[in-house]
């Protein structure tokens, strides 16, 4: 009886402190400025028109395939490749950046980890736990952002390999061509998940930035 009632303490409280967490994070959300806003919706608009551009590459690969045109198909998927290696080191740069912005406010806005359900690769699924264990023993919420950073670092390079691998045998035409079509897929959407998580965390460093009023270097993040 004794260990059931601690363990539904832990319990009660475990979700009291996540309640308390969202009802904190809403309260930094307030304090985004106008200006930061803009900066946001700019670096928001570059990120995902990169990425509908090799989401659109790729559905036209898979529409050639799905109609017997499987050179047609490997060749798209080719160009879908070549689009996200370019969009790769962006997203690197982008997070590389907040991780130095990061440093410049005293008062970093609560984050979460990564969640592992949102995930199709096995090894970022495996990354993203890692972040919610190393999350539960870090003390600031600086370095929980800087955590989340560096995973997301991680995940962007499993998944810009993963999808090199799978591209390369469709295109030899390898034995297990017709199985990395799905892995193709998966990764695509791990993608999408991974662009998504990042701009969540620019806007809780944006957020943090207005809080320390730290205007002067928005302009900085935008170029």
């Amino acid at each position: 009886m004794i260990g059931v009632s601690v363990l539904s303490c832990f319990v009660v409280l475990y979700l009291f402190g996540r309640r308390n967490e969202r009802a904190v994070r809403r309260d930094w959300e307030l304090l985004l400025t106008p200006r930061g806003k803009k900066v946001y919706q700019t670096i928001e608009g570059r990120v995902h028109s990169e990425i509908a551009l090799a989401n659109m590459t790729y559905d036209e690969a898979l529409a050639y395939r799905q109609l017997g045109s499987v050179a047609e198909a490997r060749e798209l998927l080719d160009v879908g490749y070549r689009v996200i290696e370019r969009f790769n080191p962006t997203m690197l740069q982008l997070l590389a950046t907040m991780a130095v912005f990061s440093r410049m406010v005293s008062a970093m806005a609560p984050v979460t980890p990564l969640r592992p359900r949102d995930f199709r690769l096995t090894e970022i699924t495996s990354l993203a736990y890692l972040n919610g264990i190393i999350h539960q023993f870090l003390v600031s919420t600086s370095e929980r952002f800087r955590l989340r950073l560096y995973v997301l670092g991680q995940s962007f390079g499993l998944a810009t390999r993963a999808l090199l691998r799978s591209t390369g045998r469709i295109v030899r035409e390898e034995p297990e061509a017709d199985q990395e079509w799905e892995q193709v897929d998966a990764i695509r959407q791990d993608y999408d998940t991974l662009t998504r998580d990042s701009l969540d965390t620019l806007r809780v460093l944006l957020t943090s930035l207005a809080a320390e009023r730290r205007e002067d270097v928005l302009g900085q993040l935008e170029d």
